[in-house]
């Protein structure tokens, strides 16, 4: 098993089972004790979990922002099938407001067979990927640029979006508690998603199910504010039920 198929296999079990050992993770994942060791100092030290004696735990559920190239491990074919769903909402014509992260890079990747898009993206390396395309007219927003994430975050992004009208938005989160309070890692983040909402005429969430049940800084919006949210089938039917419940719009993949 490749070194990033094992990282997604360990961070999914303890966001499953909170804790594990050493043995326990070698088990799952095939391999020596030692190899385990290694993935897990590789891992904390990017911030997905906490080393203990004798294993790893992820024992909160507030989250932290992690480097763009790990996320890019994490839950990977669900990104894709979200994406691949919330792709099929755009239509030709359409300006887009797409979020930064990589859930909406596979949107990205979708929209390239349509025909005169305007996409208006706060990430870098969504702008970079578009850009080649003749049948979409890109626009990035401008600002800071996060380090290891990629994303621009300051007011400079903020103005620019705030003039835009678009007939979609997507965003990303990093957590949805049980309150059903979505939320991300810092302010300057809040700002800009907020902006984006308010830019947009249809507003959806696409996250996967391991945003649920988690908090993180800075609480951007309430769930219900979205008109859609599409995950993955893999959250809880409980869950499901609290979400329909309370008027949430959900789509499942």
């Amino acid at each position: 098993m490749f070194q990033i198929n094992r990282h997604k296999k360990i961070y999914n079990y303890l966001l499953d089972k909170n804790n594990a050992t050493v043995n326990e993770l070698a088990e799952i994942c095939d391999v020596a004790p030692m190899t385990i060791r290694r993935d897990l100092d590789k891992m904390e030290s990017d911030g997905l979990l906490t080393r203990v004696f004798g294993g790893a735990v992820i024992g909160s559920n507030i989250v932290k922002e992690i480097a763009y190239e790990e996320k890019e491990k994490i839950s990977i074919n669900e990104k894709i099938s979200i994406a691949s769903e919330a792709s099929k909402l755009v239509s030709d014509n359409s300006i887009i407001l797409l979020d930064s992260g990589t859930t909406c890079m596979e949107i990205a990747r979708n929209l390239v067979d349509r025909s005169n898009l305007k996409v208006i993206t706060t990430d870098i390396l969504i702008a970079a990927y578009l850009m080649k395309f003749e049948n979409i007219e890109v626009y990035c927003t401008g600002g800071r640029v996060q380090t290891d994430i990629g994303c621009c975050i300051d007011n400079t992004t903020v103005d620019f979006i705030s003039k835009i009208n678009a007939d979609i938005c997507f965003l990303g989160a990093s957590a949805i508690n049980n309150s059903l309070d979505v939320s991300t890692f810092t302010m300057d983040k809040v700002l800009v998603k907020q902006t984006m909402l308010k830019s947009s005429e249809y507003r959806i969430l696409v996250v996967d199910d391991t945003k649920f049940e988690k908090s993180s800084f800075a609480k951007i919006c309430e769930l219900t504010d979205f008109n859609l949210v599409i995950t993955n089938g893999d959250i809880k039917e409980s869950l499901k039920e609290t979400l329909i419940e309370n008027g949430v719009s959900l789509q499942l993949v």
